[in-house]
């Protein structure tokens, strides 16, 4: 009874060690001031708490040193008006600058995000598109990054919409996110990828995109 008894505080023990491991990060802003477990790499602004959510200056983007093992990345996006604003979701090695860099953004003054980018680096140009709807604000955004192919999950009050793009090249693992006009971010997670999810329904993304994206031009 001893042996059983002991046995089954292992098994117990192993299962909190594996639901922990299971997310390997997150972070929800609840303080007044950022910390040194966030990393801003010179040249890409600044990133601030205000209100309980993450905020930043303009094409500002930062990385969490606890995702550095991570490959997938969930956080919420929060319109804070109607001017140009994007939130970004970025997984990679950030600080070198080889990271996927998937963005909302409003650019339409609707107060909805109206478009989608699947960029590399801070905002660094790539695949920019419109939206199959717009997405009302918050918007609960998810990218994860399997092989050369990065998903972005959208899910909001408007419904969920999917989004697959293949950028031909993998990126190393890591974490972050980006800001550019009055957004606000929220409810930051990560995670190992899991590459088994079903992405019937998904929007594949491919060829050249011909839409203006117009933080490009600031």
């Amino acid at each position: 009874m001893k042996m059983a008894y002991t046995l089954s505080l292992f098994a117990f023990a192993g299962a909190v060690l594996c639901g922990t491991s299971a997310m390997a990060a997150k972070d929800n802003f609840d303080r007044s001031d950022l910390g040194k477990k966030w990393v801003v790499p010179a040249g890409d602004g600044r990133l601030y708490i205000t209100n309980d959510a993450l905020q930043g200056d303009t094409l500002s983007l930062g990385y969490f040193k606890k995702s550095g093992g991570d490959s997938a990345v969930t956080a919420t996006l929060i319109l804070g008006g109607t001017d140009l604003e994007y939130g970004a979701i970025a997984v990679g090695d950030v600080a070198s600058g080889n990271n996927v860099f998937a963005k909302l953004q409003e650019q339409n003054g609707s107060g909805e995000f109206e478009y989608g980018g699947l960029y590399v680096g801070n905002n660094g140009g790539g695949f920019f598109f419109q939206l199959n709807s717009p997405v009302a604000s918050p918007a609960n955004v998810t990218v994860s990054v399997c092989g050369t192919v990065a998903t972005m999950t959208i899910k909001s009050s408007s419904g969920k919409q999917v989004y697959s793009y293949d950028y031909g090249t993998s990126f190393p693992t890591g974490g972050g996110l980006g800001t550019y006009g009055l957004i606000s971010l929220d409810n930051y997670k990560s995670k190992a990828a899991s590459c088994t999810a079903d992405l019937r329904g998904a929007t594949v993304l491919r060829g050249t995109s011909k839409i203006k994206d117009l933080s490009l031009q600031k």
